[in-house]
């Protein structure tokens, strides 16, 4: 997936033109990203590759559960 369109300091360490794979884009957006990238990624992705790559987030960063409910609650509703 390209990640042109969204912030670029979510990708500091991607060139600015990579084609990433999509767990990679959801994750650091979901982390790293503002709400603007956040509503682009749901337009982007469908809503079940989301919320199987929400799951494994929540898992493996328990320090954002924040961010990863407001993802779900505000974003994907």
């Amino acid at each position: 997936m390209k990640i042109t369109g969204f912030s670029s300091y979510p990708f500091w360490s991607y060139h600015k033109n990579a084609d990433l794979p999509e767990q990679v884009v959801i994750r650091q957006i979901v982390l790293y990203g503002e709400i603007s990238d956040m509503v682009l990624l749901a337009k982007k992705i469908d809503k079940l590759t989301i919320q199987k790559e929400l799951l494994k987030i929540s898992t493996g960063y328990p320090g954002n559960k924040k961010r990863i409910n407001f993802f779900e609650k505000v974003i994907l509703e």
